[in-house]
């Protein structure tokens, strides 16, 4: 007679630190994302209690609004991007955590069952490093390049 597989109270060192790194990266891009679209959408992020999805779709508008540039486009898909990849953070934070049965390894057992959203079937990932990292490039790439577009607005905003 078998026992029934449960959840361990405890990850392995690598899954931890890699599930530490993913928040991190959720941390930075979400700051940027903020910055952006307090930059293209003035509000006081200190005081602004929208959520981040919500200050994404305004600034998006403001965007659109706007005379097309190059800067403004860029702007525009950057969000569109970040939006994109909040969306895969939250999905992987605020899923159920599952423990598969069957599989040989202990460290093969342990995934993520995220709920659908936004038009996102269920989907179970496991909760490996290798899951983690791939999320985490996710983050990362959408961050990449806020710093440069801030600077390219707030010169066109000045011409």
């Amino acid at each position: 007679m078998g026992t029934i597989p449960a959840m361990p109270d405890e990850l392995s060192v690598d899954v931890f630190t890699e599930l530490g790194r993913v928040t991190w990266a959720a941390i930075k891009l979400e700051d940027y994302v903020e910055g952006l679209c307090s930059h293209i959408d003035p509000a006081n992020p200190r005081t602004d209690k929208r959520q981040i999805s919500t200050k994404i779709r305004d600034a998006q508008k403001v965007l659109a609004a706007r005379t097309r540039s190059a800067t403004r486009d860029e702007a525009a898909q950057w969000l569109e991007h970040a939006r994109q990849a909040i969306e895969r953070r939250n999905a992987a934070l605020h899923a159920t955590p599952i423990v598969w049965v069957g599989r040989e390894r202990a460290e093969d057992r342990l995934g993520l069952g995220e709920m659908p959203r936004n038009g996102r079937p269920y989907v179970e990932r496991p909760l490996t490093v290798e899951s983690l990292s791939e999320l985490r490039s996710v983050l990362e790439n959408a961050a990449d390049g806020w710093r440069d577009l801030v600077i390219a607005l707030g010169t066109e905003s000045m011409h």
